[in-house]
């Protein structure tokens, strides 16, 4: 049949279509940058807030974040074949 195929992108490629070139994506890796995909980070999002210790007030930021698309600061939207990716950056 005609399955849809999904590509996988790995974290550079994701990394590399927020703006990054090959070399700035490896180093922000290595810095401990992270990936999440949509799924994951919407359903879990509360528990990752828990987890970072994220202020009450601040977690209006996330919110918005998944809900408008827009990303808080240190981080990046991805929107590629129907899925989003929020990146993490490690500054």
């Amino acid at each position: 049949g005609n399955a849809a195929k999904v590509v996988i992108m790995t974290n550079i490629e994701v990394l590399k279509m927020d703006g990054c070139t090959e070399s700035e994506a490896r180093k922000h890796l290595e810095n401990g940058a992270t990936v999440f995909e949509d799924t994951d980070f919407e359903k879990n999002l509360e528990s990752y807030l828990d987890e970072w210790n994220i202020e009450e007030e601040d977690r209006t930021e996330y919110r918005k974040m998944v809900a408008e698309k827009k990303p808080v600061t240190d981080w990046g939207i991805v929107e590629h074949d129907e899925k989003t990716y929020y990146i993490q950056y490690c500054l």
